[in-house]
């Protein structure tokens, strides 16, 4: 039967022809104020003022709160807007800059018309980096945007982005500002209570005489990371705490230990400073350790905690989240197989494996799209998560590989069609901004992914809410040209393969020759009629199958698989 395949294609092509006439690294559900939810050691934001009387006339001005002089160099001011993810950099020191104990400094818009001398100015309109007046959020990081260390933050306005601390403090009206208390000493670590309005603004410089805080130095400071955040089965991730000495009294003796047991580690794991176990500078109060996860362990969000101490008795906890790219338990998509054989070697850069906890893709590295992404569905992985819409590169793909954007599919008059639908992930956020990543996509035409597509996948979600799991395959097939210049194929079809069961375990144990499977091909090429209905694009798994070259289901048995994939499926 199978050798008739290619006229029953060609027969279908000509049928088809006559057919008349879619919010990064991802969205953090633990803020990153409960991470690092401590007393500044010394930098703060002192006063900040994000509107006055000309179009972006903005200030911001901070406070060496500590009992020693700062060097700025390597420090950044970020900002983020009320509900945002990612940093935008208003100023990055390179060069030593020097704050003394007590001392102030002024950074200011270019627009800034206030008398008070700014000691460096950021120019709104070619950086993007204005402020908004009713609501932000500020934050000093030492170290790169987004990923830095957070010295010290505040949100104002209705801001709910991870540079609020405990609670934002209110907006202050045009001309006026927001002023940290007790010259700039006050530090709470809840916004809300430390800022208080002051009208008009009056903003301090390097030539203010210094406001040296009572007390000031006498908080140890810490902050954990991981590179990567996202780890697989059996791989590695480095983990680095950052400590800032207490300097009244100087802290001695510092040591930090981290609870590693949600990722099978020790629950008493000594982290380094001594160039040994991924440490890279000894004596820099960087403690490092480096964690290899076990195979078995099962994907989702682990919280990794570390406390440093010092001879002082001064305590400082810390934590961050890392994602394990895997299957969620008893969640495998490739329970039955995988179609293409596809592994994690680097070398097989066409047919190479990808596991994330929401699908499973093998990625085309010549293509710039995967051949085919695999998942599975039933109503755990659906509920009221809104759509994010945040289409963005994806990081897990090799060093040195082509990492397909957004914008790589403007003009090109193709829409980003999504393998796994945003609509089969919406249990969270993150699983749902999970389907956004570029290797998700392969170029659609609109007739295509807006029509006979985008109603199937409806159809498979109402299989999942009648009591159904859905095991799905989708992916791209042939070559009618190119868009991004020449790095994206676009294909000539797209085609599904779903295997339907009844609700429960042992899913492999269960399917028998009754199964119900659904094969679907569908032309990516004009004319095609966005209302014809999906059934019109049936055909048997085994045409997918002699179309793309994949087999799938071969961890059914043999003659079981051969029945449910001959039958064209008619409901």
């Amino acid at each position: 039967m199978k050798k008739y395949f290619f006229i029953f294609l060609s027969i279908f092509a000509l049928a088809v022809w006559g057919i008349s006439s879619f919010k990064t690294s991802a969205q953090n559900e633990i803020k990153q104020t409960e991470e690092n939810n401590l007393v500044s050691p010394n930098l703060v934001i002192s006063q900040f003022q994000p509107a006055g009387g000309t179009a972006n006339d903005e200030f911001i001005e901070l406070h060496n709160n500590g009992a020693a002089a700062v060097d700025l160099n390597g420090y950044r001011l970020v900002y983020r807007s009320a509900s945002g993810t990612n940093d935008v950099l208003f100023i990055e020191w390179t060069t030593s800059t020097i704050v003394p104990a007590g001392g102030y400094y002024l950074i200011a818009s270019t627009a800034y018309d206030g008398t008070v001398v700014p000691n460096i100015t950021y120019n709104p309109t070619t950086c993007t980096c204005s402020m908004s007046a009713t609501s932000g959020g500020l934050a000093i990081r030492q170290g790169a945007v987004n990923t830095g260390l957070i010295i010290d933050s505040v949100g104002y306005g209705t801001a709910t982005n991870i540079f609020v601390e405990t609670a934002t403090t209110t907006a202050p009206a045009a001309n006026d500002s927001k002023v940290r208390g007790s010259n700039g000493c006050a530090d709470t670590d809840n916004n809300a209570n430390d800022f208080s309005g002051l009208t008009p603004s009056a903003p301090r410089n390097a030539a203010n005489v210094p406001n040296v805080c009572s007390g000031g130095g006498t908080t140890l400071f810490a902050s954990l990371a991981a590179n990567p955040t996202t780890v697989t089965p059996g791989g590695s991730t480095l983990f680095t705490v950052t400590v800032i000495p207490a300097t009244t009294p100087p802290s001695t003796g510092i040591t930090v230990t981290g609870n590693l047991s949600n990722i099978g580690g020790s629950a008493t794991q000594t982290f380094f400073d001594d160039g040994t176990n991924g440490d890279t500078t000894a004596g820099d109060n960087i403690f490092s350790y480096s964690a290899t996860l076990p195979l078995t362990i099962v994907g989702g969000t682990y919280n990794i905690t570390a406390t440093a101490t010092d001879a002082q008795a001064r305590t400082a906890n810390t934590n961050v989240n890392i994602n394990v790219n895997a299957p969620q338990g008893n969640d495998d998509p490739l329970l039955l197989g995988n179609p293409s054989n596809a592994t994690t070697n680097v070398a097989d850069e066409n047919n190479y494996l990808m596991i994330k906890p929401q699908y499973t893709l093998s990625y085309n590295r010549s293509k710039a799209t995967p051949n085919w992404v695999a998942w599975r569905l039933d109503t755990s992985w659906l509920g009221t998560a809104p759509r994010q819409d945040d289409y963005r590169p994806d990081p897990d793909l090799p060093s040195g590989w082509y990492r397909v954007v957004d914008n790589d599919y403007s003009g090109s008059g193709y829409t980003r069609g999504h393998m796994t639908p945003s609509g089969d992930r919406t249990n969270t956020i993150p699983n749902n901004s999970a389907t956004f990543l570029m290797t998700n996509f392969v170029p659609q035409i609109a007739e295509n992914n807006s029509g006979p597509w985008e109603e199937f996948e409806t159809y498979c979600r109402t299989l999942a809410t009648q009591g159904n799991e859905v095991y799905i395959f989708s992916g791209p097939l042939g070559n009618i040209g190119t868009i991004a210049s020449g790095r994206i194929v676009v294909p000539q079809y797209t085609w599904k393969v779903v295997l339907i069961l009844p609700n429960g375990n042992n899913d492999l144990s269960r399917v028998n020759k009754q199964t119900r499977t659904i094969g679907l091909v569908v032309p990516n090429f004009t004319p095609l009629n966005i209302n014809a209905p999906w059934r019109q694009f049936r055909v048997t798994v085994d045409a997918v199958e002699n179309l793309t070259g994949h087999n799938f289901f071969t961890n059914v048995p043999k003659n079981t698989q051969e029945i449910i994939e001959k039958r064209r499926d008619t409901q």
